[in-house]
């Protein structure tokens, strides 16, 4: 009997380690020397790692914000699709902030926990206005010209930050975000509200994508254009699947858990698609140019 309620006792601790998320981690020495402080629109003090562009007039900047797997790794240093898409962004002029909405609430990732703590309709947007304030208030950036860009979940803080009605804006906001570019959002739950677009946004999705199934974002992109909603564009590319656009993913089968799921968690493919990443750079890349200019 006892080892009975010994090898129960073991199972449960088992099973409790495997469903733990990772706690928060500290940002790598590198990265503290860009590390700034941004007040969420919650009040929740965040951090956000910024890089300025070469431009010595004031110009225009990228909001970026992260998945559920977070910002940063285990040893605290941005992770690669990151890493790739801000040095794109620099490249072509843009000053980048990366805002951090996990570690500063004592997570690194919640792609694992069932009932998530931190929610892109309910705090992400926050985090999205608290950081374009701070953008808007320094003098190098241009306060008209500042886009918000979004992978996954943060993707779908951005559509929830960008919708007309968003209880999250600030009364008194001046400027707004001028444009929105989202890859692979999950658009099933904002489908179900009357969703409009109050800023020039684009998508980019993949055709076989089975974690944020592609077909309910086209569904949004057209319900809101046929609502009157400021322009919304979508591309959605053959083969590729969740995080096309990171080149160090080797495409797989991972389980991801989300209490929003009929059995609390699923298995789904992500992986890299050569293809559709080059054609979503090229196509990021025109669209900021014609919305934000140089």
């Amino acid at each position: 009997m006892q080892r009975f309620l010994l090898m129960v006792f073991l199972t449960f601790v088992i099973a409790a380690c495997q469903t733990t998320t990772p706690s928060a981690v500290e940002a790598s020495r590198d990265l503290l020397p860009r590390r700034v402080s941004v007040n969420s629109g919650d009040g929740t003090p965040l951090n956000a790692y910024l890089y300025r562009s070469e431009l010595k007039q004031p110009g225009p900047a990228v909001i970026m914000m992260h998945g559920c797997s977070g910002l940063l790794t285990k040893r605290g240093t941005l992770k690669t699709r990151e890493t790739s898409w801000r040095d794109i962004l620099l490249a072509e002029g843009y000053s980048v902030l990366l805002l951090d909405s996990f570690n500063p609430r004592g997570h690194r990732t919640i792609c694992r926990i069932k009932t998530r703590p931190i929610l892109p309709e309910r705090e992400r947007p926050h985090d999205a206005y608290g950081a374009l304030q701070w953008l808007q208030s320094q003098p190098f950036i241009d306060p008209r010209r500042i886009a918000l860009m979004g992978w996954s979940n943060g993707a779908m803080a951005m559509l929830w930050t960008i919708r007309d009605n968003a209880r999250q804006r600030p009364k008194y906001l001046q400027n707004d975000f001028a444009i929105a570019v989202g890859f692979y959002p999950g658009c099933i739950k904002i489908g179900r509200t009357d969703f409009t677009a109050k800023v020039p946004t684009l998508l980019q999705v993949g055709l076989d994508d089975n974690w944020t199934w592609p077909k309910p974002c086209i569904t949004l992109v057209k319900a809101s254009n046929h609502r009157g909603g400021t322009a919304m564009e979508i591309d959605a590319y053959e083969g590729a699947v969740h995080a096309f656009d990171n080149s160090k993913s080797k495409r797989r089968t991972i389980t991801t858990r989300n209490s929003v799921y009929r059995s609390g968690e699923k298995s789904v493919t992500v992986g890299y698609h050569r293809e559709a990443h080059q054609k979503a750079i090229m196509r990021v890349k025109s669209y900021l140019q014609a919305m934000l200019g140089p």
